[in-house]
């Protein structure tokens, strides 16, 4: 359940956090990293630190990046609709070159990976031809998600959601 000011629960991000701290627990980890280029006439103006931050919000961002000993691993993760997880892949795989938050690692090679607990059968091919691993997995509190899903349309869960949001509405939220 979301929490009390929150109108909806953030599932995915807790998702990929739960792998990358299972999956590479020593390793240099960032999680919605932005990547791309930031516009030179910016980092002229306001310096390369600032130029970063105030440019983040037009930046493509993944849901994570790893940096180990031998690659930087650029990490989507997906509960439902992995055809947008496969899609941005190869995009972000191509923008880490020029991405100023990994100027340090431009020599180690991309690996670029999807993270779901059920790959869907049609993704085979794909993954094959693009050179995307997909990775499954299924923590604990997986069952809670799916059932959340499911009860979210009833007429109690829509009940509740508008109680919430009236409650939330008078306390200025």
């Amino acid at each position: 359940m979301p929490g009390f000011t929150k109108l909806r629960a953030d599932w995915e991000h807790r998702y990929v956090s739960d792998y990358v701290l299972m999956k590479y627990p020593h390793d240099i980890h960032k999680f919605r990293c932005p990547l791309g280029t930031v516009p030179e006439m910016w980092v002229r103006e306001m310096g390369l630190g600032k130029a970063i931050r105030a440019f983040r919000p037009y930046r493509p961002e993944v849901d994570a990046a790893v940096v180990t000993a031998d690659r930087i691993v650029i990490i989507e993760g997906k509960l439902f609709k992995v055809m947008d997880g496969l899609s941005k892949l190869p995009i972000y795989r191509s923008l880490i070159a020029e991405t100023p938050e990994f100027s340090e690692y431009r020599t180690l090679p991309v690996e670029a990976v999807l993270v779901t607990p059920k790959e869907p059968q049609w993704a085979q091919k794909v993954v094959a031809e693009l050179d995307i691993v997909v990775d499954i997995f299924i923590p604990g509190w997986i069952k809670e998600y799916y059932e959340a899903q499911e009860k979210y349309w009833t007429t109690e869960e829509k009940f509740e959601r508008e109680k919430r949001k009236e409650m939330l509405k008078g306390l200025g939220y």
